[in-house]
């Protein structure tokens, strides 16, 4: 009886030993592979926050330059313009009752026009624009600077309780919509566009619309690179700078509509 015990002792140690011995490999595979999972998961955050970081760092840049440009034009070209209003209405008074009046009248009226254009360009360039004004004043201002030209009609349409996703991502999102309307000016022959700026809960979503002739997205996209402008790229990099999603909806003849959505609470 205790040989048998013996012996089944024996056996069943064994029997272990050798599931040991057997899942040891399987068990080393599987902790293998864990890690290897982790460091990809690793190495792809790093890319990603190396990416994130890189395009802060250009939009700072840029910021800063549109910034710039647009102190510029406040400051030298719009003195240079009122100084040309100046001799202007001086003029007018010296030739009073000269036929040259109604021609220096006209190029007087030019001339406050730009001198408007400039004040509202430099104002669309600053991106301190948003920080006081907020991001739906300041897009009501770029689709007014558009509607004073005449050719073209537009709309915002504002929904939901409004609130603040940040000076960051509004500066980000006023910018993604100054490129989507200077693509629909350039390119669409458009007649109208419409902004939609909707606030939900969880997400701020935003569309620029416009009714002209469009184009394949897919065809400009995988264009070369001698003929591949950085505009559709730039709006899908900024876009997933903050967490956000960008979409490109166009076909020939049927108009484009850019649509953006941005979460409410940033990643950190």
């Amino acid at each position: 009886m205790q040989d048998l015990t013996g012996e089944i002792a024996i056996v069943s140690i064994a029997t272990i030993f050798l599931l040991l011995i057997s899942g040891a490999p399987i068990l080393f595979l599987f902790m293998h592979r864990r890690q290897y999972i982790r460091y990809l998961t690793e190495q792809e955050q790093t890319r990603n926050l190396h990416q994130r970081e890189l395009l802060q760092s250009q939009l700072e840049i840029q910021n800063q330059t549109l910034q710039q440009v647009g102190h510029d034009l406040h400051d030298n070209i719009g003195q240079l313009l009122t100084v040309t209003l100046m001799r202007l209405n001086a003029l007018e008074d010296e030739t009073e009752h000269s036929d040259l009046q109604p021609s220096i009248q006209q190029t007087r009226d030019l001339v406050n026009s730009i001198i408007t254009e400039v004040r509202a360009l430099s104002k669309t360039l600053d991106h301190d624009t948003v920080n006081r004004f907020g991001l739906l004043p300041s897009l009501q201002f770029e689709l007014d600077r558009i509607q004073r030209v005449g050719k073209i009609q537009t709309q915002l349409i504002p929904l939901g309780n409004s609130y603040s996703l940040g000076e960051q991502v509004e500066t980000v999102l006023l910018r993604m919509t100054q490129e989507s309307l200077n693509n629909a000016l350039k390119h669409a022959r458009a007649r109208t566009i419409k902004i939609r700026a909707e606030y939900k809960p969880d997400k701020f979503l935003l569309s620029i619309a416009d009714d002209g002739r469009g184009f394949q997205v897919d065809e400009v996209m995988n264009r070369p690179l001698t003929e591949a402008g950085a505009g559709l790229n730039n709006l899908y990099r900024r876009a997933g700078l903050f967490g956000g999603d960008c979409q490109i909806i166009s076909q020939p003849g049927v108009g484009t509509r850019i649509e953006i959505s941005m979460p409410r609470i940033q990643p950190i």
